[in-house]
């Protein structure tokens, strides 16, 4: 008990520092964002400026051409004024590409960020997985093993007051007579405990909650098969299978009865649900 319960206080410090990840990633993100804005408006302005810069220099120079040409040397006031348009033309031009290389150095850090964020993500995804291998499911990952939104329905608390998971398969008997026993673990709050079950009694356990619980039809529990049935491949796919099948079983028993959800120990789960008796 000592040890779930460690387990548990490392899973909450774990899940409390990925919030606080991605919030810092979301905010970072959002004002990376908020500054491409920004940069795209001033680009566009830094643009329009040097353009009509240089619509106007270049009509100032026909009118200085054209004056030349007909009244002599253009007076000094008009030449500074040119000059001055010529370098507010090129003090736009280096302002415009200062902004262009902040522009592309956004992009590419945005990218950086992003790749860095999906790297995390599928390491958090892939640390999760072996935690749940390791000790069952985590909070709240009962509820994702259905597609049903009812079963959603109900606080996180109360998916994670039944935890189940199927850890190991083993072979007993010989040769023809060889079959396959699950472990199946149980966790409710501190009480622990493992049952032992063939194929059969879990398929026994499925006719048993068809009538009940129609909604169990939709459930995804894996076909009796006669041949290869030993295969290694396929004892391990059955097996996170019926691991699959038990979550949602233990989903819909939450949901559907609330004097176990008012009493969540193992007296209840056993009196509801004989097969979870480590006899």
């Amino acid at each position: 008990m000592e040890h779930s319960a460690g387990l548990r206080q490392e899973v909450d410090s774990l899940k409390k520092r990925l919030t606080e990840l991605e919030e810092r990633h979301a905010a970072k993100v959002q004002a990376l964002m908020r500054e491409n804005e920004v940069l795209k408006v001033q680009l566009k302005k830094y643009v329009g400026a040097v353009q009509m810069l240089k619509r106007e220099g270049s009509q100032g120079n026909d009118a200085l051409t054209i004056q030349r040409n007909c009244d002599g040397p253009p007076p000094a006031p008009q030449n500074r004024s040119v000059a001055d348009i010529e370098e507010l033309a090129a003090s736009y031009e280096r302002k415009l590409i200062e902004v262009a290389e902040m522009h592309g150095e956004l992009i590419e850090f945005n990218e950086r960020l992003y790749r860095s964020l999906m790297a995390k993500d599928n390491l958090i995804g892939q640390m999760r997985q072996e935690l749940i291998d390791l000790r069952g499911p985590v909070p709240g990952d009962l509820s994702q093993t259905s597609d049903d939104p009812s079963l959603s329905d109900f606080e996180t608390t109360q998916r994670a007051l039944v935890n189940v998971w199927i850890p190991s398969v083993f072979l007993q008997g010989r040769a023809a007579n060889a079959y396959h026993v699950y472990q199946v673990y149980i966790r409710i709050l501190d009480n622990e405990w493992n049952v032992y079950r063939r194929y059969a009694e879990f398929r026994a356990l499925h006719n048993y909650l068809r009538p009940q619980f129609p909604q169990v039809d939709t459930f995804n529990f894996p076909p009796k098969k006669a041949i290869g049935n030993k295969d290694a491949k396929f004892v391990e796919e059955r097996r996170k299978q019926l691991q699959s099948y038990l979550r949602m079983v233990m989903n819909k028993l939450i949901q559907a009865l609330p004097e176990f959800t008012a009493q969540p120990t193992k007296e209840t789960l056993l009196q509801l649900l004989p097969f979870c008796h480590p006899a």
